[in-house]
């Protein structure tokens, strides 16, 4: 049971107001695939000189600064798969969407040309040398990033309770574990742009306090509470970061698990722009996942220093049609930083899991209406003393097998456990008889019974709402590496939740902006431009 969970954390729903004088002016753009036109997500945009940039989101789209001196610089466009596109900034439209076209760059790996050794080397040994070297990869002295970090659910399309934040990482280094980190919140705001819903912050989290029906669940996994702090809980997720500890199943501690929970695919070549790559499909095993849960991912490898630059992962389950229904899904990018001594630093990550919530509208599920008694001496007394009977009246009528099954009852009296000697099942009324030789009526009030596995003729199960089911995500996207900040005021992310925490104001945060996604509107108007 232990090896089916998922360790992710508890997310909090969070509101801070903050005010804005003034509407910052943003260039709009799309990255595509010249080849198919479907949009490339989480492709890097970034200015070659300013040395900032963003990440575009899962549909290709980004939003960047119209910055006066921008003007003179090129804007860089990659994302592993593709050629490297660069152009001036100037040339960009200031109204509209901008199409930018990446050019996809894939070989098999024996059109590749390997002349550094004779023989290739197996999935597993380039994974090993991969692991063995993160530390050597990674930054082992203190860094800084800067990133823009949203929250947000999802229903079918619509983005939801989004949140935004521009958050500064100070990064002790990989010799230290990341729970050393220390973060600022530089900005943060509900966006009221798009809908918001009334959803409990709390995932249903068994023999706890938060263990509740009601609870946001997971299908087949469990949540862990991150200290109450949605970044932290997205952080765990980092696999490289958290290199030598345990992240989330089934990588679980990345350097000593990941290579014997996984079954590997030969390696096939891939570019990020000129750097070759190699990547690396995987499966768990199932004698570790089970048979109802699969696990599956590729890692992307540079073969010269063996360092990681992608990881992707994803976990699913089979429902009662035996259809794939993904649970979580993970993606992890980084890169060399030429800030920081060209070492492997991070990109993105973007974390989303699948949820199920009662919905709170629903007043048409199976239900009691309302109960009765009959016993000894009242005025519908059925059956002499000591026996009782309780008539349940329901809104359906009921099913007939688990209606009249025993054990799907129990009944206490006070302290005492009574005994259920008849059941009987009549359309939308359920009769228990039960026996206890001590019952005196002034205990009516103190007896309970209990009601499981109840269902009424169509299946549905005795108080079960119909369930709502949403995708939450977690994201986070780096902006800029290793540059200094002055403050004016200087606090720390606490454990607690964002909107709980002080913002670090500081003179130099005007350079970083929110990548916040494109409304349904702006969206409608952008694909009726290009017709």
């Amino acid at each position: 049971m232990i090896r089916r969970l998922i360790f992710i954390g508890l997310l909090l729903t969070v509101s801070h107001p903050l005010i804005y004088c003034q509407q910052p002016d943003y260039i709009r753009g799309k990255v595509i695939n010249s080849k198919t036109s479907e949009p490339v997500p989480y492709a890097t945009v970034h200015l070659k000189n300013a040395q900032v940039g963003v990440i575009s989101n899962a549909e290709g789209d980004f939003r960047i600064l119209n910055n006066r001196g921008f003007q003179s610089d090129s804007l860089i466009v990659s994302c592993i798969g593709f050629h490297r596109l660069s152009m001036a900034f100037s040339v960009l439209k200031t109204t509209g969407l901008n199409n930018l076209k990446l050019v996809p760059n894939i070989y098999v790996l024996n059109e590749v040309s390997v002349t550094a050794r004779k023989r290739r080397l197996s999935a597993e040994t380039i994974i090993a040398r991969a692991l063995r070297n993160i530390k050597k990869n990674n930054p082992a002295v203190p860094f800084s990033y800067v990133s823009y970090y949203r929250d947000y659910l999802k229903d079918s399309s619509n983005y939801l309770n989004l949140n935004e934040a521009i958050i500064q990482t100070l990064d002790k280094g990989f010799a230290y574990p990341s729970d050393s980190n220390m973060y600022r919140l530089l900005d943060f705001k509900k966006n009221m742009d798009f809908s918001r819903m009334n959803i409990t912050p709390y995932y249903d989290l068994p023999e706890t306090d938060h263990s509740d029906v009601t609870f946001k669940r997971i299908p087949h996994a469990m949540v862990g509470d991150q200290y109450g702090n949605e970044l932290l809980i997205l952080l765990v997720h980092d696999a490289i970061r958290n290199y030598d500890k345990r992240s989330f199943s089934f990588i679980d501690i990345l350097t000593h698990n990941f290579i014997t929970n996984h079954r590997f695919s030969t390696p096939i070549g891939i570019y990020d722009g000129s750097t070759l790559l190699y990547k690396i499909d995987f499966t768990a095993k199932r004698q570790i996942t089970g048979d109802t849960i699969l696990a599956k991912g590729a890692i992307f490898i540079q073969p010269n220093d063996y360092s990681i630059h992608k990881l992707e992962y994803s976990g699913s389950y089979l429902d009662s049609e035996k259809k794939k229904k993904e649970i979580f899904n993970i993606e992890i990018e980084y890169g060399h930083e030429p800030t920081v001594n060209s070492r492997m630093c991070l990109k993105y990550i973007s974390f989303n899991n699948s949820f199920t919530i009662p919905d709170a509208s629903d007043t048409t599920f199976f239900k009691v209406e309302k109960v009765e008694w009959r016993h000894a001496g009242g005025p519908y007394s059925d059956y002499p003393f000591p026996d009782m009977t309780i008539i349940a009246f329901f809104n359906r009528k009921i099913d007939q097998v688990s209606g009249r099954r025993m054990g799907n009852y129990e009944m206490n009296i006070g302290k005492r456990k009574a005994k259920i000697t008849r059941i009987k099942v009549d359309g939308p009324n359920l009769y228990i008889t039960v026996r206890d030789d001590k019952f005196d009526n002034k205990e009516l009030d103190s007896c309970n019974l209990n009601v499981i596995n109840l269902k009424d003729i169509n299946g549905n199960i005795l108080g079960k709402r119909r369930d709502l089911e949403f995708r939450q995500f977690r994201e986070l996207f780096v902006q800029e590496y290793n540059k200094p900040l002055e403050f004016q005021n200087n606090c720390f992310i606490q454990a607690i939740p964002l909107d709980q925490n002080c913002i670090s104001n500081s003179k130099d945060s005007g350079r970083f902006w929110m990548n916040t996604p494109l409304k349904t509107e702006e969206k409608k108007l952008d694909s009726d431009n290009q017709k």
